[in-house]
């Protein structure tokens, strides 16, 4: 950390991971239809994780696992042909979308958790940190429907044409997530 602009976007780092996270979920709001929706999405990722990668910056062994995901996530978002011919193509990806928001959370949840600070960087990494748990099951979901199609059948997706399911398993991940929160919270 040298240069003093690496040092200012660090300091920054969890406003940035969560502006990421906004474009994540709501990127469908700002660009609705499929208007190059995929490659538009790919490089939403693509930037997700590369500002995983500020939040992962003092934990050596975390950045060095951030940094293989983004170059792997970079390798498949090119590549023309599918590493494994047996399987979805977009398996590969989930489980790099998976694994990474896995290792964010557990970063920014133990960073919150040590800091002595008061400020709203730490309400906002909670906030980052708690996405990303609903971002970790979200992507369990989409591998488990990818590897297993079908198994999400109940969910409410019967009117296509306003909700895809990957929508409908982003909103039964974080509905599980904040069930699951408040059902805890009280005695």
């Amino acid at each position: 950390m040298r240069s003093k602009r690496l040092k200012d976007l660090f300091n920054h780092r969890v406003e940035v991971f969560l502006f990421s996270q906004m474009m994540l979920m709501f990127g469908s709001l700002i660009l609705p239809g499929q208007t190059l929706e995929a490659h538009v999405f790919s490089a939403f990722y693509i930037f997700n994780i590369a500002t995983g990668m500020l939040i992962t910056l003092k934990k050596t062994q975390f950045f060095r696992l951030v940094a293989v995901l983004l170059g792997c996530s970079l390798v498949l978002a090119f590549l023309d042909t599918p590493i494994f011919p047996t399987i979805d193509p977009l398996v590969p990806q989930i489980a790099i979308y998976f694994a990474f928001h896995a290792v964010v959370a557990i970063v920014l949840i133990d960073e919150m958790l040590v800091t002595q600070e008061e400020n709203y960087r730490v309400v906002l990494g909670v906030l980052s940190g708690y996405i990303s748990i609903g971002m970790v099951s979200f992507f369990l979901f989409i591998l488990i429907e990818h590897m297993h199609p079908g198994s999400f059948k109940g969910l409410p997706i019967e009117n296509i044409e306003t909700r895809s399911q990957e929508e409908a398993l982003m909103y039964a991940a974080f509905i599980t997530l904040m069930t699951i929160a408040t059902a805890t919270s009280y005695p």
